[in-house]
């Protein structure tokens, strides 16, 4: 028994320990066969270590039968034992090689369960030819060993259970950032211009805001949806792993310099199509994505995380496009904006939706006005101005009401329509904005007079306040937005044709739908 406590004591693997447990017993026992069989969750219950007539079995996977001696100890936790096979298998013992029956010679045999924290983990078993083989006090010596076997294997369990959590992320099964660290520093030092190493950021734009809103469990799910789609992208070259919170990483191992914005963009049409689907609505998962590669970017883990996560935050502002280089070229601008650039530059780096919003408003201004709005000069620069600067007064709006993602409550929202008086305010302070601020404070007023702030209605409304309302609706209607997936371009335009003569201009609504079918048609 001292041989065996001093055996467990040492800081052995498992293999490595009933390698010699199995050798040492029958020195000291009357067995032509010991073995040793690990309990399963699944009830596949099999026999992983095995002293057979001399010869040491390690992992021989021998699943335990129905009727097996073995799998009954596991089944009760109650030792099983007998120095006549009528004693300890009453009904016929069950061969441990079914397919040669004839190798089961044991007379005596002893199987006694390995117990640990009141749970029976396995069962311990020494078999002899020999009638009569086996004292009650060798018995009790095999049951106490089994004990410290039991033991042993769940402290090994346990072990291998905090090494997993160690090089795992518990919520989405994706590697953790230690052992991704491990992988990233090894490609990157055989990483070379012609074979070089992708890494990519992965940021959930306002994910603690959608914490707060839904609740962490919720947020858990959203975790696990990016997690699924990166686990799809993994194999022997691509490792994918959780960085933080709200951040993941990918690891593209070796790609040819023309492979990797194709995968990039593979990527990001993958997660472009996420969504949180709740009883009553639907919110994008917005991920911004930022990338580097080595060594082109850079040659060590530090400098191509620093990289691709200033890139992140790039793609963030950038509606979360993937972002390669470290200073994208802005937009254009259509409009002259001299006077105001600060208020300009402030608005364009509100948030990312907004930002994306605008661009594109102001963009669909210059386009449609070139294709059927008949604008002097002074009415195109107002226009495309106001396109840019209709949301001005979301600078004064909350975070928190702005970019929550779902609906806004009733107090929420009467919030944030004053962003159209905020708007104008602050531009009627600039010189020479007095009439765009008037546009600007009028665009979410509606041709029957059932809109805000002040309940105008028809010719009463700035007419380009009425041509700005319809591209800010088509924009919010076709983009994701914290609080709902994009629709098609065909529902938004009949979505303007049915709000005709309601909510919009009925001559703008028909100018704009022109506009965009004759775009259809040269597609």
């Amino acid at each position: 028994m001292r041989q065996v406590a001093n055996l467990l004591a040492t800081d052995l693997s498992l293999g490595e320990l009933f390698d010699r447990l199995t050798k040492m017993l029958p020195e000291h026992l009357d067995s032509s066969v010991v073995f040793i069989a690990l309990a399963r969750p699944d009830d596949q219950h099999s026999i992983e270590y095995f002293y057979d007539h001399g010869e040491i079995k390690r992992y021989p996977h021998i699943v335990l039968g129905p009727h097996s001696r073995a799998r009954a100890v596991i089944g009760t936790g109650e030792m099983i034992w007998g120095n006549d096979p009528s004693v300890w298998a009453p009904q016929g013992s069950e061969p441990i090689h079914k397919d040669r029956p004839w190798t089961n010679d044991t007379v005596s045999a002893i199987f006694v369960p390995m117990k640990a924290g009141g749970s029976t983990v396995g069962c311990l078993s020494v078999q002899s030819t020999r009638a009569g083989a086996y004292t009650t006090d060798e018995v009790e010596l095999v049951a106490a060993i089994g004990h410290y076997v039991g033991v042993a294997v769940e402290n090994q369990r346990m072990y291998q259970t905090l090494q997993r959590t160690a090089e795992y992320d518990v919520q989405t099964g994706l590697a953790s950032y230690s052992k991704f660290a491990r992988e990233l520093d090894e490609t990157v030092a055989s990483a070379t211009s012609l074979r070089p190493a992708t890494v990519i950021v992965l940021d959930i734009v306002n994910f603690s805001a959608f914490n707060e809103v839904y609740g962490y469990s919720e947020g858990d799910e959203v975790l696990r949806l990016v997690g699924d789609v990166l686990h799809d992208c993994e194999d022997g070259n691509v490792v994918c792993a959780r960085y933080g919170d709200d951040v993941f990483m990918v690891l593209v191992k070796e790609s040819s310099p023309d492979e990797v914005d194709p995968f990039v963009a593979r990527l990001d049409k993958r997660l472009r199509a996420l969504a949180y689907v709740s009883r009553d609505q639907t919110i994008p998962v917005s991920v911004a994505i930022g990338y580097a590669l080595a060594p082109l970017d850079g040659g060590t883990r530090y400098s191509l995380i620093s990289r691709c996560v200033d890139r992140a935050r790039l793609s963030r502002r950038e509606g979360c496009r993937p972002i390669r280089v470290d200073d994208p070229s802005a937009s254009p601008l259509a409009g002259t904006f001299s006077g105001i650039e600060t208020i300009v530059s402030a608005l364009l780096d509100r948030d990312p939706y907004t930002r994306v919003h605008l661009f594109e408003v102001n963009a669909m201004a210059k386009l449609w006005s070139q294709h059927n709005l008949e604008l002097d000069r002074d009415a195109l620069a107002m226009f495309l101005q106001a396109s840019l600067l209709h949301d001005v007064g979301k600078l004064l709006v909350s975070d928190r009401i702005l970019v929550k993602p779902g609906r806004l409550s009733t107090e929420e929202y009467e919030s944030a329509k004053r962003h159209a008086i905020y708007g104008r305010n602050v531009l009627a302070l600039q010189p020479g904005w007095d009439e765009v601020a008037a546009i600007v404070g009028q665009h979410h007023e509606w041709w029957n007079g059932r809109g805000y702030p002040e309940g105008l209605a028809g010719e009463a409304i700035h007419p380009l306040a009425r041509a700005v309302a319809v591209l800010d609706a088509y924009s919010a209607m076709v983009s994701d937005r914290p609080y709902h997936r994009g629709v098609t371009e065909a529902a938004a335009l009949a979505e303007l044709q049915r709000c005709a003569g309601t909510q919009f201009d009925p001559y703008y609504v028909e100018r704009f739908v022109a506009w965009r079918e004759a775009l259809t048609e040269t597609r």
